[in-house]
């Protein structure tokens, strides 16, 4: 008997239950149509960076719009490609170095920034790729929140301690090595990887 369900389901991922995540996604593909696209701007063309199993590009494309997907990871891609409706375009590469040719009237990136290591390349090429009068969406946990380390994907007690990633780095990398044990370098390059709100306000101007 399961009596917190909500706390069982913290920090799964994809790779717990991609079917599950997928919906997990076109939840959040409901919530940023309705409250940061739709009044904002009455164009239909959206590209989402980041797409993994492309559950939230559904989403927009069962609302009407021209989709495009881009992803790093084959193995995500592969599976968005796979279970996605025919119409939704896929593209593999990375944000930092990749040439858009197309330009969009919605960029969404939602929690993908804090995993790029050059921030400002991927900015930029977003700026080439947005049309003067659209609009970019950016998500991020801003790296000195509760959770801004992503902790709560670690397969330890790890996940459940809030402000953990803020440890000196040495004493961090000890933990992950000798306690979490899984998926150490992963982890540790969220760590080294995480922006603030400050930092992203920078990198906007």
């Amino acid at each position: 008997m399961i009596i917190f369900p909500r706390l069982s389901r913290f920090g799964k991922t994809a790779g717990h239950d991609r079917p599950a995540y997928r919906d997990y996604q076109r939840n959040i593909g409901n919530y940023y149509l309705e409250h940061y696209v739709k009044p904002y701007t009455k164009e239909k063309s959206v590209l989402d960076i980041g797409c993994a199993e492309g559950g939230l590009l559904e989403t927009f494309f069962q609302a009407g719009y021209q989709c495009t997907g881009l992803e790093y990871s084959e193995h995500r891609i592969n599976y968005a490609k796979e279970n996605s409706p025919d119409g939704i375009r896929f593209i593999s590469g990375n944000i930092e170095d990749i040439s858009l040719n197309e330009k969009y009237d919605v960029i969404l990136m939602l929690d993908v920034i804090e995993h790029i290591e050059d921030k400002l390349s991927a900015l930029l090429n977003l700026k080439k790729a947005l049309k003067p009068d659209g609009i970019l969406v950016v998500s991020f946990p801003p790296f000195k929140s509760a959770f801004g380390g992503h902790q709560q994907v670690m397969s330890s007690f790890f996940r459940y301690i809030p402000f953990l990633h803020l440890l000196p780095k040495k004493i961090y990398r000890w933990l992950l090595e000798h306690i979490e044990k899984k998926n150490v370098e992963s982890h540790f390059r969220n760590y080294q990887t995480g922006i603030t709100i400050k930092q992203f306000e920078k990198l906007l101007r």
